[in-house]
């Protein structure tokens, strides 16, 4: 008697096991979306933002920026169009080649 009464516990415990697993629990998921719009910035752009941080730079410069006074030596002077002379750093000592830079690294030495 000790057996069947330990066997029929054991099938009451399997069938409620078994019939749990054939019972959905339903609930009920409460998702929350926030959506985020990135809205154009002037820090995306290739030059930045003015120093008002709303505007964009057309140049490094900022020239069109509100309030915008160029320092004194900004702007070269203009240069003959023409020849090297007419380049942003102007000639070499030879006159031939023009500048990569103020200091003229690229000219050669004689």
């Amino acid at each position: 008697m000790d057996t069947t009464i330990i066997i029929i516990i054991l099938a009451i415990i399997l069938f409620i096991l078994i019939a749990l697993n054939h019972i959905k629990i339903s609930q009920t998921t409460t998702v929350t979306t926030t959506e985020i719009t990135r809205k154009p910035s002037c820090s995306q752009t290739t030059f930045g933002c003015c120093p008002d941080g709303v505007n964009s730079k057309i140049n490094f410069y900022g020239t069109n920026c509100p309030g915008y006074r160029p320092s004194p030596g900004y702007l070269p002077t203009p240069q003959p169009i023409g020849g090297c002379s007419g380049t942003r750093y102007g000639c070499c000592p030879d006159n031939m080649k023009a500048k990569v830079d103020p200091q003229g690294s690229n000219c050669l030495l004689k």
